[in-house]
């Protein structure tokens, strides 16, 4: 996620608003939000038990894709590799969970935040759009926010550079840029 540390090192001049009116709040409010220092997680639907490891396990690694047609055994391997940092295998259980369980929003929501964690802001982004699709939830919308704000700050950076020097354009983007930072980095 985008971090202060990370803003802080454009060194934009602070900036006010003509006339010395203070920031929009929602700009300040979108900003706070990708402070966060990553994606909410979601714990079990409520009344829904832990998944238990899968039998002969001991907590170890999987080597490779396992196929089983039970979800809650594919749903416990994808956890499995994703904390262990194996993501592509996690990606692929993920995909398997999908297809067991086609109107689950968990799967998608878990895709979203694997996607997050390896930077692929625009699959994050649909992944949790189809969590969405599936179920609206409040902790899935944060996330979605979360990578369309990246997306839109990375988007804008892009822009900047890419500008020439006298286009009005550019300046409008630095001026953007610099009021939306101003507002997570006083």
């Amino acid at each position: 996620m985008l971090r202060a540390s990370q803003i802080a090192g454009l060194h934009l001049p602070p900036l006010k608003k003509r006339g010395g009116e203070r920031l929009p709040p929602i700009l300040w409010v979108l900003f706070c939000i990708t402070l966060s220092s990553s994606c909410a997680q979601r714990g079990p639907v409520s009344g829904e038990a832990e998944p238990a490891l899968a039998p002969g396990t001991d907590g170890a690694r999987p080597a490779a894709l396992i196929l089983s047609s039970d979800p809650g055994f594919i749903e416990e391997r994808a956890r499995q590799a994703y904390q262990t940092g194996r993501w592509d295998v996690a990606e692929g259980y993920y995909l398997q969970w999908m297809r067991l369980k086609p109107a689950d929003d968990r799967p998608w929501f878990e895709l979203g935040n694997l996607y997050a964690e390896q930077g692929r802001l625009t699959s994050a982004e649909r992944a949790y759009r189809e969590a969405l699709r599936r179920r609206d939830d409040a902790r899935t919308l944060h996330n979605l926010g979360l990578m369309q704000v990246k997306l839109g700050v990375g988007a804008l950076r892009e822009a900047q550079q890419r500008l020439p020097q006298d286009d009005p354009a550019r300046r409008e983007t630095h001026e953007f840029l610099r009021t939306l930072l101003e507002t997570v980095v006083p």
